[in-house]
């Protein structure tokens, strides 16, 4: 049978979000390697020159081979990074393995009215374990509420894998009854408050797996330096 950890973390493009340290960089490297798992979504992805970041100086340092899909342009030199045309850098998603995997495409999750980044998609990675292919999808949903998370689940929700074992995972920007209701067919491995880190009300990051596999574990991690906390899940299927 085989076993997977999954975690999913929104980097906050790599700084801190404290009222004191405005976009004072936080260790990217130990925040990832705090995860422990063999699998990790990452949403921010933050490349100062549209090239290279902070992510991926750390999955260098950890032997994580960095699978990345742009969500637009953005900038960092505002007191919050943000999503903007002819920013001086790029945001994205990415997924971070040590396990043999290869990108299978992307699924257009726009347009979105409202969202800064209109041709947002996510990313469909297949990862080998013990000799087993599990699609792993990567989202970074708008936070135009209300009604952006809906439409772009509903766009995800014609595109996911089928079969018996798949995952997905990210930042919706929405809450779990709710992700839910327009994944049917998924289940929520991960119930917890997730944002914002320090005192969070809200569960907004979710990994999603289909019914037959096992949840062994799911939980929220502590805050490691992002405005969001990570979540993790050990998985059998």
């Amino acid at each position: 049978m085989p076993e997977l950890s999954v975690a999913s973390f929104n980097t906050h493009y790599g700084f801190r979000t404290r009222p004191h340290a405005p976009r004072t960089p936080y260790d990217v490297a130990a925040a990832l390697h705090a995860l422990d798992a063999d699998v990790i979504v990452v949403q921010e992805v933050w490349r100062p020159d549209g090239q290279r970041g902070p992510l991926d100086a750390a999955a260098e340092v950890l032997g994580l081979t960095v699978h990345h899909e742009v969500t637009g342009q953005a900038t960092a030199m505002k007191h919050w990074p943000h999503l903007v045309r002819n920013g001086e850098g790029t945001v994205g998603i990415a997924v971070l393995t040590g396990l043999p995997a290869r990108r299978v495409g992307t699924i257009a999750l726009g347009p979105t009215a409202g969202d800064p980044a209109p041709a947002r998609t996510a990313l469909q990675v297949e990862v080998d374990v013990d000799g087993s292919a599990l699609p792993v999808v990567a989202v970074h949903l708008t936070s135009r509420l209300l009604h952006g998370p809906m439409l772009q689940l509903r766009q995800l929700a014609q595109a996911v894998p089928d079969g018996d074992a798949a995952v997905v995972a990210g930042d919706c920007n929405f809450w779990g009854p709710g992700v839910r209701m327009y994944l049917r067919g998924w289940r929520r491995a991960v119930r917890g408050r997730t944002w914002p880190a320090r005192f969070p009300h809200s569960q907004i990051d979710h990994v999603l797996v289909r019914p037959t596999m096992k949840v062994r574990r799911g939980e929220v991690l502590p805050d490691v330096g992002s405005d969001h906390r990570p979540v993790r899940a050990e998985l059998s299927w």
